[in-house]
């Protein structure tokens, strides 16, 4: 009786192990089929608000300056992605003040086709893009899995020509900015555009330089690389890409990774370096091969800015600044 009982206890314990591991085995390709298929395709339209307040000081005349802007990020563009455009253009038909999109918009060259249909409508000042290191690089799973271990092998030793990529978002409204920037008088308003991976600090100085007094400043960067750089360059508010968000988050503990030199719990969302407010975006998209969200859905933002300042500039002039490289 006891050897039998022993043969029956032994008989359930491999039948649970089996069962419970047929169970993990369900969640995981459940997991896998949802965090590929269903969630990379929950698009969403997210909005934040924002205070920013102008360094000027010793005037007696303080304005009030609102604009409306749309933050685009890591697209990810391929051949195959009419819902993720259809989704862009369904977004943009709406009344904006600006567009920013801060890189990684295309993956494969055959995603070009989509740049000149992004907008469906142009901004009150314009759509103001920069690159991203998958607009620069063309990514192999070597790159990507062993590259981040041997990192002299994480990026491709050739370097793609942009120009192309540049074209396509010119002709659909934007404006691409490398490592230059673009001042927009009537509305004292300064744009800088960081390429990437980024910019020395003293020629993001120089680049600052060009930004009038009282001006309300923005940056575009994609990579999130020595964020207190932007804050000593005076800007007010910055927009960046890069993590998705970490793509894969866990409820307690946030992104897995990051991607970068940000800390799990700012892997995206509205964060104060120095006074400077820097928004990063979850993005629209990632590689084709490694696209997979939980827990993160893809989104573009609204960020609604209001920003008060000492004095304020009036001019119906819009004035374009050459690269850092061309001024001297």
């Amino acid at each position: 009786m006891s050897k039998v009982s022993k043969a029956d206890n032994s008989g359930r314990y491999k039948l649970y192990l089996g069962l419970a591991g047929l169970s993990l085995a369900t969640l995981g390709l459940g997991l896998f089929y949802y965090g590929t298929r269903v969630e990379t395709r929950r698009y969403r339209l997210e909005r934040i608000g924002v205070q920013t307040k102008s360094d000027t000081t010793g005037s007696a005349i303080v304005s009030h300056q609102s604009l409306k802007i749309l933050h685009l990020s890591d697209l990810h563009l391929s051949g195959n992605d009419d819902e993720k455009v259809e989704f862009i253009r369904t977004i943009t038909d709406q009344d904006y003040d600006l567009v920013v999109l801060t890189g990684d918009v295309f993956e494969f060259l055959d995603g070009l086709k989509y740049g000149p249909k992004l907008l469906s409508r142009q901004p009150r000042l314009g759509a103001y893009a920069v690159f991203g290191n998958h607009d620069y690089y063309d990514y192999s799973i070597y790159n990507k899995t062993l590259g981040r271990i041997f990192r002299q092998h994480r990026h491709p030793a050739q370097r793609n020509n942009v120009e192309p990529h540049r074209i396509a978002l010119e002709a659909g409204g934007f404006k691409v900015l490398v490592n230059q920037s673009h001042y927009i008088a009537s509305e004292n308003l300064f744009i800088a555009g960081i390429d990437y991976p980024g910019i020395k600090e003293a020629e993001l100085e120089k680049l600052m330089q060009a930004a009038p007094a009282g001006a309300l400043k923005l940056g575009l960067f994609h990579l999130p690389r020595q964020l207190e750089m932007l804050s000593r360059a005076g800007l007010h508010l910055a927009f960046g890409g890069h993590t998705h968000g970490g793509q894969v988050r866990l409820p307690g503990l946030g992104a897995i990774i990051t991607d970068s030199e940000l800390p799990r719990q700012n892997a995206s969302g509205m964060l104060d370096v120095g006074g400077t407010k820097i928004h990063i975006s979850r993005g629209l998209g990632a590689d084709p091969r490694s696209n997979i969200r939980l827990f993160c859905p893809p989104a573009a933002t609204v960020i609604e800015l209001s920003h008060e300042r000492a004095g304020f500039l009036g001019s119906d002039a819009v004035q374009s600044f050459a690269a850092v490289k061309g001024q001297g």
